[in-house]
């Protein structure tokens, strides 16, 4: 950190570090990431205290309030951009907000102090908050999975099933929210006390979600390394080694994206391209395979070849080709 940066902005870095340490920070610590004299650091936290509730973790160790608004909020130009760009996309795949979402976005618009930047999100969220808002059903699931989350409460939820209408209840101890990388789902990574495993629900396929009086503790989830093999959601079975190779005329295309943090690629002597990945479950990359229609080829696993030569078999019979 640049020793020219102003109290101001000191006292702000050292206010994002406390509202994102779990664990707490010693007057050390805080002095250490702002490359100060633990002195000046004490005189930090006495300030930050004075106007926000600083909570001590464990002796010593101060973090502020996480449930707690933050009342200040100061981006450079690219970091703006950043944000516009996130909320655009949130914006352009969301089928239902709840209010808490439309509100959020109201609020982190005029941060962006672009004019440009906030008549654009204006418009957009005024769309979203007229012909996309959540029920009021949805929105209570969506409370009450946050408080549980925030402040360590079990939550009795009755999620339905994926190809029925049948429900199950689970006790569970939410973890993490996660979005899909493609569309608009949102999901929550929970431990199901009668599975006494991580399970992942699908926010919309929770129907009730009812706070208990049980209390539980946090678990540290990485969720780089849990994701790390999975495409799209889905985690813990073993992975399994894909091998695609793409055409030519869409090597450029494929070299511009990243699709998953294990695949590797390779270019051949014709300038067509062997990617392989590490992948968990073979259902979620069918989809994309399929959308490169007959510009990739499957080498590897037998089972995701066979079932897109199945695929492309009965595609060629829905216009009266084939057997």
């Amino acid at each position: 950190m640049s020793h020219a940066l102003s109290k101001r902005e000191r006292m702000e870095e050292a206010e994002l570090l406390l509202q994102m340490s779990r664990e707490g920070m010693t007057v050390f610590d805080l002095a250490d990431a702002l490359e100060c004299h633990h002195t000046t650091a004490h005189r930090y936290l006495e300030e930050i205290e004075r106007g926000r509730e600083l909570i001590e973790v464990k002796r010593g160790h101060y973090r502020l309030n996480p449930t707690e608004a933050v009342s200040n909020v100061r981006l450079k130009p690219a970091e703006a951009l950043t944000i516009y760009l996130a909320l655009r996309r949130f914006i352009r795949q969301t089928s239902k907000a709840p209010d808490f979402m439309i509100t959020a976005i109201q609020k982190v618009i005029p941060a962006l102090q672009r004019p440009d930047f906030v008549e654009q999100l204006t418009r957009s969220n005024n769309l979203l908050n007229a012909n996309r808002t959540a029920t009021r059903e949805y929105t209570q699931v969506w409370d009450t999975l946050i408080q549980g989350w925030l402040e360590g409460i079990v939550v009795h939820i009755h999620h339905r099933k994926a190809r029925s209408n049948e429900t199950i209840e689970h006790d569970i101890e939410p973890c993490l929210f996660e979005p899909m990388p493609s569309g608009d789902s949102v999901y929550l990574i929970a431990f199901s006390q009668q599975r006494k495993a991580l399970r992942t629900f699908k926010l919309d396929r929770i129907e009730r979600a009812i706070l208990t009086t049980q209390r539980f503790e946090k678990t540290d989830i990485d969720v780089n390394d849990l994701f790390k093999c999975a495409w799209g959601i889905w985690y813990g079975e073993a992975p399994t080694r894909v091998e695609l190779i793409f055409n030519p005329n869409v090597a450029q295309r494929l070299m511009e994206s990243v699709f998953l943090p294990t695949e590797k690629k390779q270019f051949l002597p014709d300038g067509s391209v062997l990617w392989t990945a590490e992948v968990t479950g073979l259902l979620e990359i069918l989809s994309w395979v399929r959308g490169w229609g007959p510009e990739v080829r499957v080498v590897a696993p037998n089972k995701l070849r066979e079932q897109i030569v199945q695929d492309l078999r009965e595609a060629l019979m829905q216009y009266g080709g084939g057997e």
